[in-house]
């Protein structure tokens, strides 16, 4: 499967593991792994109702997990137009590939270096634009043919958001 194997340090990506209580897929320098793809390489062969979706703020990005167990699944943009995927990762998930990009590291807990993410968003616009000459951008998991999300999203409120929020120090 073409991608990106990244991880993240924003604060945005911590909240939302803080949010779920999953902090194992943080690693300890508050990193996310996430494997940068198109939608149509995502199936989910069983426990589809199951499937919530989180926003941080009203425009922030779509944050999808397991409502049944709170494991995050994916993050994606807000709307189907260009064909982007995250899927979320263990720290040390084999079969994905190195990891080539290290962004946001303004919030890591600790010295990490931002690395490659030019090379990331290169590869997810050239993703994005094959799919769509190939047809390769359907179907996706995550919304529906009109373009809306297959589950209403639920926005945190300020008090929810902050609650979760990383203590950035240093």
């Amino acid at each position: 499967m073409p991608g990106t194997h990244v991880e993240c340090y924003c604060a945005d990506c911590q909240t939302f593991l803080n949010h779920l209580k999953a902090p194992e897929y943080l690693d300890a320098a508050g990193g996310t792994e996430l494997f940068q793809t198109l939608p149509h390489a995502i199936r989910f062969t069983a426990g589809d109702e199951n499937l919530r979706l989180l926003r941080l703020s009203p425009k922030g990005l779509m944050r999808w997990y397991a409502g049944c167990c709170g494991t995050p699944i994916a993050n994606t943009l807000t709307s189907p137009a260009l064909p982007f995927v995250g899927a979320v990762l263990r720290p040390g998930q084999i079969g994905f590939g190195p990891v080539i990009t290290h962004a946001n590291v303004t919030s890591a807990r600790g010295p990490i270096r931002q690395s490659g993410v030019l090379r990331a968003i290169i590869g997810v616009m050239w993703r994005a634009a094959a799919a769509k000459l190939t047809g390769r951008n359907r179907p996706n998991p995550f919304f529906a043919s009109d373009g809306t999300p297959t589950v209403a999203p639920r926005t945190l409120t300020l008090a929810e958001r902050d609650a979760a929020r990383p203590r950035i120090t240093g």
